[in-house]
């Protein structure tokens, strides 16, 4: 009998592990297999060429820049160059779209990772800007002297810098999405090149600054010279070509992935200087290319889970499972009421006023910025602290219910144990640590080789940030990995169990989905309101009115919101990974601590760098 036992022990470990291992290699290969799609749609299928060079500035500083190379350039036959300057809080890879598009017609392109985005030095956008554009015109498979320049949001202002520094050498200027950056920059009445201004007619920045699109033509047209100025209208600028366009249906935070965007870049750059490779205006692979790395982005979620899973098969890390703890299940119209006003209504309803005021508490000279670096990011940290206090309050209450109920409260109450058990085992959240280790080195290696052989990493609209790490930046993401951890854990004491189908593996993926669904929500809401509002209004404006912290009546924008659309996909990713995880092995310490890691490294330590 006790054989018998053993044997069938031995069995369902031997079934376990090999499910372990299916799930980890079929994620493998679908990350694989769908890098390798992006890869090909980015390059053509080989025809473009990318790398990563990194240079040395004047002061030493590293400043690092893709460099798109299609076949056709060659020092026989040198091709047209470009240069894109990403926005404030991008980096190279952010114009990923952009750069395949020109490069798939011949052109050579540079997009360097400019202070605080991307593996650059934090330094001078500016002298940075410079010196890559200096490099880049000394390339000998370039055409010399006739550089094109494209800017996004603050990349605008950075282009007019490299203008400025180099006028004699500037074919053209590409400025998207940056009549705000104009007027801040000083303007452009000074440029005597070929100029684009591409506008978004919903620019929540250009309405701060400048107001709704009419006043936006107003002031284009008194800083150009030219009278009666229409949109979308080609004039002769002093013996250059001179355009204002002007793109419905699209966001400030939307350039990369507008199609009309796309082709109105293309088509001022094509007709500024003939591409060496004629494509059709609409011959775009943007969208596939957006498509696989949108899968990849996914997939590196049920990665993570998949090898955490793996991981905690060996002896070693299985010592940290538990018996996962009976609940009673969460039904009933009045329990998800409630569950929806604590997790979606209220923290949706908080998220502009908080958010704001956290920024202008913890901004420039109040000291927490050599702390928490980057204000922006503090105001999603410091609404996340007080979601959670929220969560604290609602636990009390369901302490004291449980009490007054005469039902006693243990580690498996908390997600934490065991039922019954009492006090931590801190051999547990040691091995979570372990494991996030683990988890960090091994994704920080795939990510390197996608770029190193590749030159690909995983963008989608920045809802998805994956960059490469630097001592300095993860550092920096240190105190928000800490604070990331405590609204995580906060947040998944409360697991919720719902009722059971009678199918196990069934169970588990509702569980997965409506958690992830529930803990995006509230971001997703003022998301959709915000944008989507913004969008149908049309002009800039906002469905919740901005608050004007800084006192100066213009950027009312929070700007912590622009920074939201990657933490709502990380937020509702991780947090199915630890459902997942703790429904497998009855604790959230081993889902929890690597996936505030792998949050913070991921998708907060590339801001980190931008204050």
């Amino acid at each position: 009998m006790k054989n018998t036992l053993l044997y069938e022990k031995e069995k369902i470990m031997t079934k376990e592990n090999k499910s372990a291992v299916r799930f980890f290699a079929g994620a493998m290969i679908v990350l694989l297999i769908s890098s390798i799609l992006v890869w090909g749609f980015q390059t053509s299928w080989g025809e473009v060429k990318i790398d990563r060079v990194t240079l040395t500035g004047d002061n030493g500083e590293a400043i690092s820049t893709l460099v798109y190379v299609p076949k056709t350039a060659t020092n026989e036959t040198p091709a047209p160059l470009i240069v894109i300057m990403h926005g404030r809080s991008n980096h190279g890879h952010s114009n990923d779209t952009w750069s395949m598009e020109l490069a798939r017609r011949g052109y050579v392109v540079l997009s360097p990772d400019l202070s605080g985005g991307g593996e650059s030095a934090v330094s001078s956008r500016e002298s940075q800007a410079i010196h890559v554009t200096e490099y880049a015109n000394s390339l000998p498979y370039v055409i010399p002297d006739s550089i094109n320049l494209i800017g996004y949001s603050a990349g605008t202002g950075t282009t007019l810098a490299v203008y400025d520094a180099m006028p004699e050498k500037v074919n053209s200027m590409c400025q998207v999405f940056g009549p705000f950056l104009q007027l801040i920059s000083g303007g452009f009445a000074h440029v005597n090149t070929n100029f684009g201004l591409i506008k978004s007619t919903a620019d929540q920045y250009d309405y701060d600054f400048l107001g709704d699109p009419q006043a936006c033509l107003d002031w284009v047209t008194t800083e150009s010279g030219i009278e009666n100025l229409e949109v979308n209208t080609d004039y002769d600028r002093n013996g250059f070509l001179f355009r204002y366009a002007q793109i419905d249906g699209t966001l400030h935070q939307t350039g990369n992935i507008s199609s009309a965007t796309i082709k109105e870049i293309v088509k001022f750059e094509t007709d500024i200087t003939p591409p060496p490779v004629p494509r059709d205006l609409n011959d775009l692979a943007w969208l596939p290319q957006q498509l696989f790395s949108g899968i990849c982005c996914v997939t590196m979620m049920f990665a993570l889970a998949a090898l955490l899973n793996l991981l905690m098969q060996s002896s070693f890390f299985k010592s940290a499972a538990n018996k996962v703890p009976v609940k009673p299940a969460r039904k009933g119209a009045g329990a998800w009421i409630l569950d929806f006003l604590f997790t979606t209504i209220i923290p949706a309803a908080i998220f502009v006023p908080v958010s704001a005021y956290i920024m202008k508490w913890t901004g420039v000279g109040t000291g927490v910025e050599k702390i928490l670096t980057s204000n922006n990011l503090n105001g999603i940290m410091g609404w996340l602290i007080v979601v959670a206090l929220i969560g604290i309050v609602r636990m009390i209450i369901a302490s004291s219910k449980r009490k007054k109920a005469g039902v006693a409260s243990s580690m498996g109450t908390y997600a934490l144990g065991a039922d019954g058990e009492t006090k931590i085992n801190w051999s547990k959240p040691a091995k979570g640590f372990l494991l996030a280790l683990i988890a960090i080195v091994f994704f920080g290696t795939w990510m390197w080789l996608m770029e190193a052989f590749m030159g690909i990493d995983y963008q989608v609209w920045n809802l998805s940030t994956y960059v490469q790490f630097s001592p300095d930046r993860i550092t920096r993401a240190i105190p928000y990995i800490i604070i990331i951890f405590a609204v995580m854990f906060i947040g998944n004491m409360n697991q919720r169990i719902l009722p059971s189908t009678g199918n196990e593996k069934k169970d588990m993926w509702i569980a997965v989905a409506v958690n992830s669904v529930m803990t995006a929500s509230a971001l997703l809401v003022v998301l959709l309101l915000q944008y989507g509002g913004s969008m149908i209004i049309g002009t800039g404006q906002t469905i919740i009115p901005q608050i004007d912290i800084w006192g100066t009546g213009v950027n009312k924008s929070c700007g912590a919101l622009d920074f939201a659309f990657g933490y709502c996909y990380m937020m509702g990713g991780t947090t199915g990974v630890i459902t997942y995880m703790y429904r497998k092995f009855g604790n959230i310490w081993v889902g929890t601590i690597p996936c505030a890691v792998f949050a913070g490294m991921y998708t907060l330590a590339s801001f980190t760098l931008v204050f």
